[in-house]
């Protein structure tokens, strides 16, 4: 693990993926993000690129020929090296190889930056385009925080946490089958408040909307939160394990999963970005530690 650090809180982030791995808040003395669970979610954070989520049948096709990606796409299955680092920032870099271009044909390199500023940490993503020709592509994040929970018998309960939207906002929800897996349909919605339990995610699997201005905060039912500005992502995605696990998901996405029966050219796929030979795409979120104490770094 490489470690960031400031007067309030110690980061670790994992090579491998190129992901959180710690958020410890050093005035409250405990740990924010989940840290896994085998009955729930092993893992504790995605970085998702280059597509989001599923493919029907793990395939897609470029000119022709047809490529396979797992769940989430290529970089979390990978390690990445430290470009640069210093205290309280590190930045993470991923490139093509030949293993990735068997599986993705477009010649990339995938900047990660994690950054610690008094209590809140953001973390940017960058792609270059090193190719020759334009290149397309799906990326997010999929952070897992703690949230109050009581263990149960069969299901966890982790109602009296909270989502609180921006204000009341008429937003596109797009709807997934019955497994979770692909889109099948999509909404108009009115959001302005998500009171969290386990039984939300048995019935949708994963909120995702479309269409979310302004900032989300993850209130505990024992106080305290998490703010998240979302960076003018398009898409929110929400999830937590149907059953298992005191945590929940919040995520920024630039792009969507395969609707069902969707073109498996890539270029034609909903959400998908575009990105021109030797062209910069950045994207990325911010959240504030609302726990209390002063914003004065030391």
């Amino acid at each position: 693990m490489e470690k960031i650090e400031n007067s309030f809180f110690k980061v670790e982030i994992d090579l491998h993926g190129g992901t959180l791995g710690s958020v410890y808040d050093k005035q409250a003395g405990k740990e924010l993000l989940w840290q896994g669970a085998a009955d729930s979610w092993k893992n504790k954070d995605v970085v998702i690129f280059p597509f989001i989520a599923r493919l029907e049948n793990k395939t897609f096709a470029w000119e022709g020929r047809e490529y396979t990606l797992d769940n989430h796409g290529l970089a979390r299955y990978d390690d990445f090296e430290v470009f640069r680092r210093s205290p309280n920032s590190l930045v993470l870099l991923y490139e093509s190889d030949a293993k990735t271009l068997a599986r993705y044909p477009f010649e990339f390199a995938l900047y990660v930056t994690y950054t610690l500023k008094l209590r809140s940490l953001s973390v940017a993503m960058r792609v270059e385009n090193q190719g020759k020709t334009p290149m397309y592509f799906g990326a997010g994040f999929h952070p897992a925080y703690a949230v109050d929970c009581t263990r149960g018998t069969d299901s966890d309960d982790i109602s009296g946490n909270t989502l609180v939207f921006d204000g009341k906002q008429k937003l596109t929800r797009y709807v997934l089958d019955e497994n979770g897996a692909f889109i099948v349909g999509t909404e108009k919605c009115e959001m302005g408040e998500l009171a969290l339990s386990k039984r939300i995610f048995r019935e949708a699997k994963t909120l995702i909307y479309g269409g979310v201005k302004g900032d989300i905060t993850l209130y505990g039912k024992s106080g305290g939160g998490i703010t998240y500005d979302m960076c003018g992502a398009p898409y929110i995605a929400v999830w937590s394990h149907e059953s298992r696990g005191g945590y929940v998901c919040v995520e920024p996405w630039w792009g969507l999963p395969d609707f069902a029966g969707a073109d498996k050219d890539i270029s034609r796929k909903t959400g998908i970005n575009k990105l021109e030979a030797q062209e910069v795409f950045e994207c990325g979120y911010k959240v504030k530690y609302n726990f209390g104490g002063e914003d004065n770094d030391k």
